[in-house]
């Protein structure tokens, strides 16, 4: 994907999301929807960031490169994990799965202050902290849970994939 074409996608995004809006860059168009609601807005109500913008437009590409090639005789394709996926080990099995960004969602001290609001523990189905594949924090209403982390490994990823770093000799490496 050139960058021009990359340019009106963005540009086509925002129109999208705030079609008054002359901003043409997703992450200023996110910012000025977080400014004008207070902060109280849902992640679902702004557009992607551009790193996530860019490996959904790699991943979409990817697969319409497929589908044009779908009745040809052994098609030669290109490598998933060059448009928007890894190969992840689990459970002894490499599994493609989505990359979805590269960066972190957003800076560290704003991440600092994130907290989820759980009662008695933290699960995935209640706790936004780990719907969104992060550590708790201390900000979080619960002083103690699974799923904070640890004194050992304080300098270690808030993201849960990305603190995932265990090799399995049973997989493969790409």
């Amino acid at each position: 994907m050139t960058d021009e074409l990359f340019q009106k996608l963005e540009s086509f995004t925002c129109r999208l999301y705030a079609p008054r809006e002359t901003v043409s860059d997703v992450n200023e168009l996110r910012y000025r929807v977080f400014c004008a609601k207070n902060g109280d807005v849902e992640s679902h109500q702004l557009p992607p960031c551009k790193d996530c913008l860019r490996k959904h437009a790699m991943r979409a590409n990817y697969q319409t490169a497929l589908w044009r090639r779908c009745l040809m005789n052994n098609p030669e394709c290109p490598e998933p994990t060059d448009s928007g996926w890894v190969v992840e080990c689990v459970d002894g099995k490499d599994v493609l799965t989505v990359d979805w960004m590269t960066v972190a969602p957003a800076p560290s001290g704003v991440l600092e202050l994130l907290a989820c609001v759980c009662k008695k523990e933290c699960v995935v189905d209640k706790c936004t902290c780990m719907q969104h594949g992060m550590k708790c924090t201390d900000m979080c209403k619960l002083k103690e849970c699974a799923n904070q982390s640890g004194e050992d490994d304080e300098d270690a990823p808030r993201f849960l994939n990305e603190a995932d770093d265990d090799t399995n000799d049973e997989c493969n490496e790409f």
